[in-house]
């Protein structure tokens, strides 16, 4: 298992350092933009106050763009479950059922390796290259802490980073068992995809509408902190997408032991469980 994780980290590496460093150097910046506008031009409040309320609902909620917790959602946590949940679905979905089409996946369990040291070698090595982009983003965010006076201490800023890596868990977790149901990658990906900008949206209007409140609650999305998550961490929205994501990885493995490898996208829209052959007397 542990040579499957190696191989699968390092071929992530430049993955790991362009989001990493990317979103580490928007971070840096965004202390700068605070502190030359936020900071010094009070005109700007009452520019964000002429915004209708449902506008400013939909892309944060009853939040106060100059407080830290606010101004941290709205420029940063607010859309990182789009842009990082459109990554770790597409490499989730592509984990196992990419090299089945690719027609690799035979040749390698071909060798002295179980199917199970394959699926968790490949899924921490996806994991931890997550967890990898976070802390380089979260080293951009550190320095930039240090060169501005901003009202908001380092223990403090981890908070939104551990509330994004558990929804980052939850669409992973979903996009994997969805490759181990769906006959391709393509329309797993499609899928989860799918699922992920419509938990935005419904968590987005439910701000606006309560009368999606109601399938709100089934929102992966309701459940993320973002920004806010520097006043404090629920703990209880941590351990529901933390434990629903350790069940929806669970159930992908025990699916991809049970059933038959598929190549070409092969298969249809159902559990491939191996069936016994039936012997007939002569």
């Amino acid at each position: 298992m542990f040579a499957m994780f190696q191989r699968k980290l390092l071929k992530n590496w430049l993955m790991i350092l362009s989001w990493g460093l990317g979103l580490g150097l928007l971070g840096y910046y965004l202390f700068d933009i605070y502190d030359t506008f936020f900071k010094r031009d009070v005109d700007l409040m009452s520019l964000f106050s002429a915004f209708p309320d449902d506008i400013m609902a939909f892309f944060g909620g009853d939040v106060d763009l100059f407080s830290p917790a606010g101004f941290l959602h709205l420029e940063f946590f607010s859309y990182m479950p789009i842009v990082l949940g459109i990554v770790v679905v597409s490499a989730a979905t592509s984990l196992i059922t990419k090299p089945e089409e690719e027609g690799t996946l035979e040749l390698t369990l071909a060798q002295p390796i179980s199917r199970t040291a394959l699926f968790w070698g490949r899924l921490l090595a996806l994991i931890v290259t997550i967890l990898l982009i976070l802390v380089i983003t979260f080293g951009g965010f550190g320095l930039g802490l240090s060169l501005n006076d901003f009202d908001l201490e380092l223990a403090e800023l981890v908070l939104p980073f551990v509330s994004l890596f558990s929804v980052l868990m939850i669409f992973l977790s979903i996009a994997l068992l969805l490759s181990m149901i769906l006959p391709t990658s393509g329309s797993a990906g499609l899928a989860a995809g799918f699922l992920l900008i419509a938990s935005f949206f419904i968590s987005s209007l439910a701000r606006i509408d309560d009368k999606l409140e109601g399938i709100n609650r089934f929102s992966p999305l309701n459940y993320y902190q973002g920004g806010e998550a520097v006043n404090g961490l629920n703990t209880e929205y941590l351990l529901l997408m933390f434990g629903l994501s350790v069940g929806f990885i669970l159930l992908a493995w025990l699916l991809f032991e049970k059933r038959d490898l598929r190549f070409g996208g092969s298969g249809g829209l159902r559990f491939a469980f191996k069936r016994k052959a039936s012997i007939t007397k002569k």
